[in-house]
């Protein structure tokens, strides 16, 4: 496959909408609309004296309150690490020690570039939270123990969070 034509029809303040004009193997002739990230993401899965910490925000997009992982943009010049140190610190007011990566993903990538870094730590020093112009969120301990309920029974709707519980339990043996 190849792209014949990259056509930007709108540009915001994080995101531009392209039109691509695709040509597949077989010749046949396709457009997709395609948003432009400008950037990538990170996550951590943060393990903190029994509890995976989440935070809960109302999504506009889906016009609901869900529960994550503490996660945020790359900026421009930081290392995805870097990134997820960040933002655990500005969202709950801890800071890893160290942190392990665990996966790298795409978020959704039938109409989005973003790329997903995904991080693990269970040892913290203290930070101080100081969330972006126009955050609102709140911090949620999920005790280990209901980590499984919240999986199976749709407690947990986003992504990264999903997938980054699921490495957890494969990881700490709680298949």
């Amino acid at each position: 496959m190849k792209i014949l034509k990259l056509k930007k029809i709108c540009t915001g303040r994080l995101l531009t909408l392209y039109n691509k004009t695709v040509q597949h193997d077989d010749g046949t002739v396709w457009e997709r609309e395609v948003v432009s990230y400008g950037g990538n993401a990170a996550a951590i899965v943060a393990e903190y004296n029994g509890n995976i910490i989440l935070v809960s925000q109302f999504r506009p997009a889906v016009d609901e309150e869900l529960l994550e992982i503490p996660a945020g943009r790359i900026e421009k010049g930081e290392l995805p690490e870097e990134a997820a140190i960040r933002e655990l610190e500005e969202e709950v007011g801890i800071i890893p020690q160290s942190i392990k990566k665990i996966a790298e993903f795409y978020s959704s990538p039938g109409f989005v570039d973003e790329k997903m870094y995904l991080f693990y730590a269970d040892q913290f020093k203290q930070g101080s939270v100081h969330l972006d112009a126009g955050e609102d969120l709140s911090v949620k301990l999920l005790p280990i123990s209901e980590v499984g309920d919240y999986l199976s029974t749709n407690k947990i709707k986003d992504a990264k969070t999903y997938l980054g519980l699921l490495y957890w339990k494969v990881m700490k043996g709680n298949e």
